[in-house]
């Protein structure tokens, strides 16, 4: 139950840059509107919203997550 954030148009090198692992309370998914909600404390208080990018996301204008490489993954929890 950690999750970490991935910095939007930020990157160090080629690579993005994350904030460090930070537990959470809640998750909760809506599979209508793809997206999702997780909550930062136990009151529920502070939360990030979402959503779940596909091939046709309408908040990215169609851009894509790309695979990564072992190595490019390794690289990047080391950072």
């Amino acid at each position: 139950m950690r999750f970490r954030r991935i910095l939007k148009d930020v990157s160090v090198e080629g690579h993005a840059v994350t904030t460090n692992w930070r537990p959470y309370y809640h998750f909760h998914f809506d599979p209508q509107g793809e997206t999702f909600t997780v909550s930062l404390n136990a009151d529920r208080t502070r939360r990030i919203q979402s959503w779940r990018h596909n091939e046709n996301c309408v908040q990215c204008a169609g851009h894509v997550t790309a695979e990564l490489s072992l190595a490019d993954l390794r690289r990047a929890v080391a950072i």
